[in-house]
């Protein structure tokens, strides 16, 4: 499975937003950057949807993913 795949599958199953920082933690892909880099695909595919709103693990005001209509 993609790197892409892996963090849309974590996405769609949690109901929490994330930012890149713990999306690079909790799944383990490493460098922080690929996150980074495959959210801001997602979002320009209009899969995903990236605001500045506090994260659910870390507690601070980031940049946030959450699929697109949910």
């Amino acid at each position: 499975m993609s790197n892409t795949q892996i963090i849309q599958n974590f996405i769609n199953r949690e109901n929490d937003l994330y930012c890149d920082d713990c999306l690079s933690e909790k799944l383990d892909i490493k460098p922080r950057q690929q996150v980074n880099q495959i959210c801001n695909k997602l979002k320009k595919q209009g899969l995903l949807k990236r605001e500045v709103k506090q994260c659910s693990s870390c507690s601070k005001d980031k940049f946030i993913n959450k699929m697109e209509g949910i």
